[in-house]
């Protein structure tokens, strides 16, 4: 076999030829000269290429690989390093620069062997062995906030905890037992906040390696909540994920082949502003509202920009948050006016919610028999469970199998 590596260190570089000496004939490319109108012009023959993903490489080999990608996306790319407790951010990092697989210097030699004869394989068929989505699809549910500060995120995290913990508690209102909670909403990360997870692979990292989310990715790299709820969101402070449709569609398939129930939050977030593969691909679309002139407006401007996209369904359904009995515009009056099923009035309880934030719980922890939670009964009963199971390659890749012994370590993002 004949491999490029790509190194800023060619001391490097000849390790890596002495320990795959007896498997592969390794040549070092210093990554710092990399152009890739020469490499366009050379043609290198080679289908693919070693990449350097030591700590002090890491960000060179990040950039290096997008490039790659844009000029020879047919070139398969692997990333090189080891799993050391002082050098295991590479494995992530190689992840989210679309590496195909990674090459782990601490594996054995069985193991090296094993992964480059499979990668050769790959390289002359130009096929990659990937996880087929299983059939049938989850159900996706969107919470749309028609404005910021409607309790959006406070429902989801809630929502999406009593939906698994009623099936491990033998409660009859929802048959959920597997669930992600997207956190996309405004501002960000509130619902991973309220839920107290945290984690380094977020919705941008997921849209960019749709293709190669599996059960094993799900399980490694995603924070999860005690009740099973697993979470992914974005970080704070982070631009805004590109609007493609087709990203954006094709990640929302894998996830809804992973979980029975794809809830997600997009709270406070301008209905443009909306990753567009998600409205497609919602089964229900719950707007988030209260009774005051200020969202009854926005509610108003969210329906029009619904309709101008063409969105503007039977998928459509209206909640009321901060509910109050004794306001002026009455609930179901404002959902007949905007010709709206409604499904729930939640009561006003933000004293007693905010407090149970500020200790770190949700509400079913503090006060189990509140009212917010039994307005929340008609909501579970609408989620509904997709009889699948989640399916694996029967080969896992190497870079899964270093996720899985990493599995417990805190993420390090370079």
């Amino acid at each position: 076999m004949d491999l490029s590596f790509y190194s800023p260190d060619a001391a490097r570089a000849q390790r890596l030829a002495a320990r795959l000496r007896d498997l592969a004939s390794v040549h070092w490319e210093d990554s710092r000269h990399f152009s890739a109108e020469r490499w366009l012009q050379h043609q290198p023959r080679r289908q693919l290429m070693l990449l350097d993903f030591a700590a002090e490489a890491t960000s060179a080999s990040m950039a290096l690989a997008r490039q790659l990608a844009s000029v020879a996306p047919e070139v398969a790319l692997f990333g090189v390093g080891s799993t050391g407790t002082d050098r295991a951010s590479g494995v992530l990092c190689a992840l989210r620069a679309g590496v195909r697989d990674y090459i782990d210097m601490d594996a054995s030699d069985e193991e090296l062997a094993a992964l480059l004869h499979k990668a050769l394989h790959h390289a002359s068929t130009d096929t990659e062995q990937t996880t087929t989505a299983p059939a049938p699809q989850g159900q996706l549910v969107v919470l749309l906030g028609v404005r910021p500060g409607m309790g959006t995120s406070t429902l989801a995290a809630h929502l999406g905890t009593r939906a698994v913990a009623s099936v491990a508690t033998g409660e009859p209102a929802s048959e959920v037992s597997r669930a992600l909670l997207l956190d996309l909403g405004h501002p960000k990360g509130d619902a991973a906040l309220y839920l107290g997870v945290s984690g380094n692979f977020h919705y941008e990292d997921a849209l960019r390696n749709a293709h190669r989310i599996d059960s094993t990715l799900i399980h490694t790299a995603l924070p999860h909540h005690a009740t099973g709820l697993t979470v992914m969101t974005q970080p704070i402070g982070s631009a805004d994920p590109g609007n493609d449709p087709a990203e954006s569609r094709l990640l929302v398939k894998r996830l809804q082949g992973m979980f029975d129930l794809v809830l997600c939050d997009v709270g406070g977030t301008e209905v443009q502003r909306i990753p567009p593969g998600i409205l497609l691909a919602a089964d229900q679309i719950w707007l988030i509202a209260d009774q005051a002139i200020a969202s009854v407006v926005s509610l108003d401007n969210c329906l029009r920009e619904l309709d101008r996209m063409g969105l503007r369904d039977q998928r459509l359904s209206l909640v009321i948050s901060h509910h109050d009995t004794n306001c002026v515009i009455a609930a179901n009056r404002l959902a007949e006016r905007f010709q709206l099923p409604l499904l729930a009035n939640l009561p006003d309880r933000q004293r007693i919610l905010r407090a149970s934030a500020n200790q770190g719980l949700l509400l079913q922890q503090v006060a189990p028999k509140d009212p917010y939670l039994k307005a929340l009964t008609p909501l579970l009963a609408r989620l509904r469970i997709c009889a699948h199971s989640v399916q694996g390659t029967s080969a896992m890749p190497w870079w899964k199998h270093i996720l899985l012994r990493m599995r417990g370590r805190r993420w390090k993002a370079s």
